[in-house]
C-alpha cells in the first residue's frame, strides 16, 4: 500500500498516511488538529549502499517542475 503526503489547510501540519490507491484523493483528517488536510505531490530520494556509506539524494528530487534535473518534461524547457 502506497504513502501519501496531506497538509493541513487549518494548522499546516503535514503528515503521510499509508492508503490504498482508490483512497488517495480523499481527504485525511489531520493529526494535529483534526481539520480535514488535503493530498499534496511528496519529493522522494533514492540512497545506494554501495557509495561508501554516504548518503547523497539523487539530482532532481525537488519534485515536479523544480528545476534542476528532473523528471518533468517542464524542467527541461520543454
Amino acid at each position: 500500500m502506497p504513502i501519501y503526503e496531506y497538509v493541513c489547510g487549518v494548522c499546516s501540519s503535514r503528515f503521510e498516511r499509508r492508503r490504498a490507491v482508490s483512497e488517495m484523493s480523499e481527504p485525511a483528517v489531520c493529526s494535529d488538529c483534526g481539520a480535514e488536510a488535503r493530498r499534496v505531490f511528496s519529493v522522494f530520494a533514492a540512497f545506494s549502499a554501495s557509495d561508501g556509506g554516504r548518503t547523497e539524494a539523487l539530482a532532481g528530487a525537488v519534485g515536479c517542475c523544480g528545476g534542476g534535473a528532473g523528471g518533468c518534461a517542464c524542467a527541461a524547457g520543454v
